[in-house]
């Protein structure tokens, strides 16, 4: 009895204390909901004061959004007006570099690209010269140049939530002579060069040794011009494209053999006009519009081209390899001397072709041919390119001097039969209708237009995809037209292209140069070894060589 007793007192108790606690706890309670009530009066007040502050500060570009914005909300606006405020004096007594404009849509997504050290483009330019180059010619033209071409002054910085286009409106030159003599492996060592976007440049020089061995495609000036450099420019690919870069290489050869003769440099003269390429962007809209006047049929379309990315391409299949989330890329690199070079381009106007159609045919077969080799037999393989396109083509007026990034990728899917050999040139027809009825629609746009739905610029990299093409291309064609400088005392007799690549397996990038076919191949090694990379482009130059006779 005692016990029980005992436990019901202590039952009685317990009680107490949990009836104690509810009511502690609805004081708690009360005294919130009463300080809840006291802010939300002195928030109302708060924002009907600042308000006006806010509103002023809207009508000037300041990010700041009160859509159905509550009095709770009124403090953090007021911050972030105040942080705006603050950040935008901040930006404004900064006089190292001048707001142009805000960021493409691509320069956005290249700049994404950047911060992983991908689509990092490179340019060999091999030198003839009179006299010794020495580096102080080289450091000197490389200043004029970048005082000369505004594209080499661009960096990106975020004005509130927006990525924009910047001046450096400063001096400032990532220049030094390299000791590496071999040109893959200097090419290698700036593929994945991470640059300073807020600050800049956002491109680098790299000088090799005057004794490094040099490619030649003009032997002949070799008497002339007995003395030889090598010189690599690597750049962000939001500051520029082919085209842009082909202005800063002529601006760059025209200033050195300035620099090298004595004549007088007027930097005040710019090469070149950035641009954001509104009539791109008209075309992207306009294409996009109509697309989705069909819905179902646009989301169709989009699905459809989600299962071709993510299809296992050929040479995956062909040679299953682990992937490396620290891949490096790596190169190959061909010529062709001018002679076979013309008698290959007399060929594909000889069957009706262009000479971009009939090269794209080549790489194909030799796909075809490698893959086959490693075990992959079928009748038919579907190949996958992505070929870059200038949107400038699509423009009115002279574009060869706007400068920028205005380039978008035009997907090619043609059937390769394995038996290519009994009608190479009918096969290159179907390449050449394929190839001209896209462009003629300008289907490159697709490729902005697959990549709405993302919310921002970093979900494309947020992790590496599974390649999603076989390959990619970039031809310049003939580029006598873009560098037609010829000086005194300096020449250029070797140029050549690389983008590092991310979610392709390797890119092919083409041109001429004074009537010399120069490719190179960039691959990521952990998708081929160097000794496959080599295979491929030695299959493809053979079928080249061996199509020209049939």
């Amino acid at each position: 009895m005692v016990n029980y007793i005992a436990k019901v007192k202590e039952t009685v108790k317990a009680s107490e204390r949990q009836q104690k606690k509810e009511e502690d706890k609805d004081s708690e309670d009360l005294k919130m909901k009463m300080t809840t009530a006291d802010m939300l009066i002195k928030e109302e007040l708060l924002f009907t004061k600042c308000l006006p502050i806010i509103e002023v500060l809207q009508k000037n570009g300041v990010p700041i959004t009160t859509t159905h914005a509550s009095p709770v909300k009124a403090a953090q606006l007021l911050h972030t007006a105040v942080q705006t405020i603050t950040d935008e004096l901040a930006m404004a007594s900064d006089s190292s570099f001048v707001w142009l404009r805000p960021a493409t849509d691509l320069e956005d997504f290249m700049d994404c690209a950047n911060k992983k050290g991908l689509f990092v483009t490179v340019y060999g330019l091999t030198l003839r010269c009179g006299v010794p180059l020495t580096d102080t010619h080289i450091k000197e033209a490389l200043q004029h140049t970048f005082r000369k071409v505004p594209s080499l002054r661009t960096c990106f910085r975020k004005r509130g939530d927006t990525l924009w286009a910047c001046d450096m409106n400063h001096e400032e030159l990532d220049f030094q002579v390299t000791e590496m003599k071999e040109l893959a492996p200097a090419v290698e060592s700036l593929l994945h060069l991470c640059f300073p976007t807020t600050e800049g440049p956002l491109w680098c020089a790299r000088l090799l040794p005057a004794d490094a061995p040099g490619r030649c495609s003009r032997p002949q000036l070799a008497d002339a011009l007995p003395y030889s450099r090598t010189l690599l420019l690597a750049n962000h690919h939001g500051i520029a494209d082919g085209t842009t870069n082909m202005v800063v290489t002529d601006t760059f050869l025209c200033v050195l053999d300035n620099v090298v003769t004595g004549e007088p440099i007027d930097d005040a003269i710019q090469h070149g006009k950035l641009v954001a390429g509104e009539e791109s962007k008209a075309i992207l809209t306009a294409r996009v519009e109509e697309l989705m006047r069909d819905e179902a049929h646009f989301q169709q379309l989009q699905e459809d081209l989600k299962k071709r990315k993510i299809k296992k391409k050929l040479i995956p299949r062909a040679n299953p390899r682990a992937r490396d989330p620290d891949f490096k890329c790596q190169i190959v690199l061909r010529d062709l001397d001018k002679e076979t070079t013309q008698r290959f381009i007399k060929k594909c106007k000889k069957e009706g072709v262009t000479v971009n159609s009939g090269l794209v045919a080549v790489c194909d077969a030799g796909i075809v041919d490698f893959v086959k080799d490693g075990g992959l037999e079928q009748d038919f393989y579907s190949i996958r390119g992505m070929h870059t396109v200038s949107m400038r083509r699509y423009w009115l007026g002279d574009t060869s001097k706007t400068l920028g990034v205005h380039m978008m990728p035009l997907e090619i899917a043609v059937s390769t039969p394995t038996e290519w050999r009994d009608n190479f040139w009918e096969y290159a027809r179907s390449v050449h209708k394929v190839f001209s009825q896209g462009l003629q629609e300008k289907d490159a746009v697709m490729f902005m237009a697959s990549m709405m739905g993302k919310s921002t610029e970093e979900d494309n990299f947020a992790e590496r995809p599974p390649p999603e093409c076989d390959y990619g291309a970039a031809n310049m064609g003939n580029i006598d037209r873009l560098i037609p400088t010829e000086g005194q005392q300096v020449r250029l007799i070797h140029l050549v292209r690389f983008t590092s690549c991310w979610n392709a397996p390797m890119h092919c990038l083409f041109h001429t140069l004074r009537g010399c076919f120069m490719y190179s191949l960039t691959y990521a090694n952990d998708i081929m070894t160097r000794e496959d990379a080599e295979k491929l482009v030695d299959k493809t130059f053979d079928i080249l060589i061996a199509v020209m006779q049939m």
